[in-house]
């Protein structure tokens, strides 16, 4: 089981709770809070337990943090739909304040998969060189969970892609991918520390591979935010996902 799987509630099937474990969270000692792009993976995993369906798309508010050692309420309402597809609404809570809300579909009809994306020339990942945190020296929160290294770094450009994997050799599923698609605002300089106000996240393959690539794109900074979208690939350049997030910049970024 990972690390964000929630735990179902046996008296009703739509109900689900999680505990804010330190490889759930991040942030400096004594602040550590609940990374956003595990309160999506907890999300997406109750909503496909609930639908019986795989994750099409999802989009998160992040509301609130949760913290450390905290229990998170995660409830799933289905709210309409049909054979192939279902649309729901997650309601994550703790202590009766609300965290964050994601909207969902999951499901699909058979069809052929075509894809026009194609990812960038990039080294291996044994040949680029480890990202590091100079900040960080927490060997147990979510920062540790992951191996990352540098594919490109131009942030005029504002451009930036990274190799990561799981340092537990985790399966691919919708819920890695929407956490490691969460690494965005850490790909420019800029946005780095920034707080992520949303994520849509689409899911178009689960294909097996043992690192991904996160490619992202930042469309721009207006108003103290960022704005950027993240695609992820297989090792053999096959899409995973595409995601799109709206961030705050760090204070002293907008003090620019």
């Amino acid at each position: 089981m990972a690390f964000w799987s929630p735990q179902s509630d046996s008296s009703n099937a739509n109900e689900f709770g999680l505990v804010a474990s330190p490889q759930a969270c991040v942030g400096p000692a004594g602040c550590e809070f609940i990374m956003g792009g595990v309160a999506q993976a907890a999300a997406i995993e109750a909503a496909e337990i609930v639908a019986n369906k795989p994750l099409l798309w999802s989009t998160i508010q992040f509301v609130n943090t949760g913290l450390l050692n905290q229990s998170v309420d995660i409830e799933v309402e289905v709210l309409g739909g049909g054979r192939s597809i279902c649309q729901v609404l997650v309601t994550l809570t703790a202590d009766g304040t609300v965290l964050q809300t994601m909207s969902a579909a999951l499901g699909g009809r058979r069809g052929k998969e075509r894809q026009f994306v194609s990812m960038p020339a990039v080294g291996a990942p044994e040949n680029c060189s480890i990202k590091t945190d100079l900040d960080h020296h927490n060997d147990q929160d979510l920062i540790a969970q992951f191996e990352r290294r540098i594919a490109i770094e131009a942030p005029d450009e504002g451009l930036g892609a990274m190799w990561i994997r799981a340092r537990d050799a985790l399966p691919i599923s919708a819920g890695l991918l929407a956490i490691t698609s969460d690494f965005m605002l850490g790909l420019h300089p800029e946005s780095f520390r920034g707080t992520s106000l949303d994520n849509t996240f689409r899911v178009f393959s689960t294909r097996p591979t043992e690192w991904i690539l996160c490619v992202t794109q930042m469309s721009g900074f207006r108003d103290g935010a960022a704005m950027g979208v993240t695609h992820q690939f297989t090792q053999d350049g096959q899409l995973l996902s595409v995601s799109s997030q709206t961030g705050l910049l760090p204070r002293s970024e907008n003090r620019r």
